[in-house]
């Protein structure tokens, strides 16, 4: 009873959405709009887009495109900017009741990927019944099997787990949590065996009292394919073994999904004023960010008032500068890197929180393009799908964004998102705001 509850909340807030969804008809041209292709740091000027079938059909002149497709739809983009949908590396999913808000979040926030770290529900499950939903109104989700600490697995049952998980078409294994190395070996040995991707916290496990990390050069070379939070890195001694490690992270294409606003909400580095300056702030409706007041203030007094609060984030500063430096290291070293919203506090809402992100990364030096490519060409190829989307190519698929400013100019621009065209769908994210 509780379950189909749950879902007939899914199903009522989905049916909303459908009211201010505008289905295209078989063609649509976007008309003398900028491109940000993604596939190159560069900016296409006033050039059209053709859409058919929820694919990107063509690219070229208004003139040389309209000719051949009079009966297509026209979105007119001038002196307006293109690019590809946002992906958010790092999502939770909360309590079944609240996935539709968290799905309609994403979508008017431009977010058409989401790649599932942690789940309140059994995501199997989950995706059976949103899959029985007629016209969901979702971004791609990235559903994952996760592993927690107190799971252990022989070689044998490690196998079979990746089968299970090809069976199921999981896409990847989050490591949450480890019991011990040897689990850890046979898990690598069998995701390497069965081309399952495998990727999370840092492998790190509970003996003889003390926190044991699996050896560094050990992780970056088995096939381990991301590492959230920058853990592992942070853990090392001296210099020698952290540009070690950055130098084997390039040669071994391990990504990174920092997740920088974590550590800078869970820390309270925006109180006691800052906070307010944030781009989910200043943009959510006042009825969303008067909640949070209320819950921040409650928060802090649990937390044991004003200056003690304002003491434990002094004390954590010198902490937290390094690891701002350690991702600064990894850019210039050329690694791959993933935005992660890792919302889930007051202040960060689910799909916007890549916004977040995304100025925290601009605020240490970080370039626009590399910053957009990390929420949009970088995610595709984590999932080896860059041939299908992450870009503004023709064959791509039509998960795109028009913005009324350039990000590349400056990132915050990216809230000037304005519409969402995921498939053969069209969101007016302003419309849909309402609705959160």
């Amino acid at each position: 009873m509780v379950l189909m509850y749950c879902m007939q909340k899914i199903t009522l807030l989905l049916f909303v959405l459908l009211l201010t969804v505008q289905a295209f008809s078989q063609k649509v041209l976007i008309k003398n709009i900028n491109i940000i292709p993604i596939s190159t740091d560069t900016l296409l000027k006033n050039q059209s887009v053709l859409l058919e079938g929820g694919i990107i059909k063509a690219i070229a002149s208004y003139k040389k495109l309209h000719k051949k497709n009079k009966s297509a739809e026209i979105i007119d983009g001038t002196g307006k900017y293109l690019m590809p949908g946002l992906t958010d590396m790092h999502v939770h999913f909360p309590e079944e009741n609240k996935i539709g808000n968290l799905l309609l979040s994403n979508i008017v926030a431009g977010v058409t990927h989401i790649r599932i770290m942690n789940s309140q529900v059994n995501q199997l499950e989950l995706r059976e019944k949103l899959s029985k939903l007629s016209n969901l109104i979702s971004p791609t989700i990235h559903y994952s099997h996760l592993i927690r600490g107190e799971d252990i697995f022989t070689e044998q049952q490690a196998d079979s787990l990746m089968k299970q998980v090809k069976k199921d078409d999981i896409q990847f294994i989050k490591l949450f949590g480890l019991s011990n190395e040897e689990t850890f070996n046979n898990l690598i040995k069998s995701a390497n065996k069965y081309d399952v991707i495998i990727c999370g916290h840092y492998p790190s496990y509970w003996k003889d009292n003390q926190s044991n990390m699996v050896e560094m050069e050990k992780v970056l070379k088995s096939g381990f394919k991301s590492i959230e939070h920058l853990a592992g890195y942070s853990w090392l001694s001296d210099s020698t073994q952290l540009n070690n490690a950055i130098k084997l992270t390039k040669e071994h294409n391990v990504y990174n999904c920092p997740t920088i606003d974590f550590f800078v909400m869970f820390k309270n580095l925006q109180y006691p004023d800052e906070y307010k300056n944030r781009i989910t702030y200043q943009f959510l409706p006042h009825r969303i960010t008067q909640e949070w007041d209320s819950t921040y203030v409650a928060r802090i007094e649990q937390g044991g008032g004003r200056e003690k609060i304002i003491d434990a984030k002094n004390k954590y500063l010198p902490k937290f500068n390094p690891i701002q430096k350690l991702l600064v290291e990894l850019y210039k070293n050329d690694c791959p890197l993933l935005i992660g919203g890792d919302s889930g506090g007051s202040f960060q809402a689910d799909g916007f929180n890549v916004y977040e992100e995304m100025v925290n990364w601009s605020n240490i030096g970080i370039d626009n393009y590399t910053i957009l490519k990390s929420a949009t060409l970088t995610p595709a190829q984590f999932f080896n799908e860059e041939d299908n989307w992450g870009t503004v190519e023709v064959g791509k698929n039509a998960e795109l964004i028009i913005l009324t400013e350039n990000p590349l100019a400056d990132i915050k621009n990216i809230i000037t998102i304005e519409t969402t065209i995921l498939g053969k769908q069209i969101y007016n994210d302003k419309d849909l705001m309402d609705k959160l």
